[in-house]
């Protein structure tokens, strides 16, 4: 794989993660209407999201959001990693501390709105690094982008990789729109289908290892 194509493909996997995280912040007519001019792909795990957005009004979407994932009274899907990582599923446990750790390494504010490990938080966190990766690669620095790519794989094994899944089934369980349940399908699928890749070592080699 030349260096353009090895760019092209790892922007790619930033734009999926900036999407998926898009979608998990209270609704806005800004996000739909971006869902809604995204081409059809009927063989993407995305095609589903887009056609229940095309079928979904703000103020719905919105009601929904806030029975899943902000109360006041029971989350029905906590979206929070510590809440299915901690043994007493609380917020802000251990996993959060390490959330937090790793942006602070990273030179990102930790004055947040949300918990660290919420699940935007944490797909934001892959797409700022693999940003990064891609700055790198732009300039020819392949030990720094390797680094990076790294530090992708061991936050997906340790915080995002671990959740999502539980996260999704909770979803997918509550959710009375079709909306969401295509954007926890879309979203387990992708982020299981990069663990494997890591696992399996089936990423796209740096030229230099080429």
């Amino acid at each position: 794989m030349t260096l353009d194509e090895l760019v092209s493909y790892e922007e790619g996997r930033r734009d999926s993660y900036a999407l998926l995280a898009s979608c998990f912040y209270l609704p806005t007519e800004e996000m739909v209407q971006a869902l809604n001019e995204l081409p059809p792909s009927d063989g993407d795990p995305y095609s589903g999201l887009v056609q229940s957005a095309k079928l979904s009004d703000v103020e719905s979407l919105r009601v929904e959001y806030s029975k899943l994932f902000v109360g006041p009274y029971n989350l029905l899907a906590p979206p929070y990693g510590s809440v299915y990582l901690e043994p007493k599923k609380t917020v802000m446990g251990d996993s959060t501390m390490d959330v937090m750790k790793r942006l602070q390494t990273e030179g990102l504010s930790v004055q947040l709105k949300e918990a660290p490990d919420h699940i935007a938080i944490e797909l934001e966190f892959m797409f700022f690094l693999i940003s990064k990766e891609l700055e790198e690669l732009r300039a020819s620095n392949f030990d720094g982008a390797e680094a990076f790519r790294k530090k992708q794989q061991v936050f997906l094994e340790l915080h995002l990789g671990k959740w999502v899944a539980r996260f999704a089934d909770k979803v997918e369980e509550h959710a009375q729109t079709e909306f969401y349940k295509n954007l926890v399908r879309a979203t387990k699928s992708f982020v299981q289908e990069e663990l494997q890749c890591f696992e399996t070592g089936d990423y796209p080699k740096m030229p230099h290892q080429n």
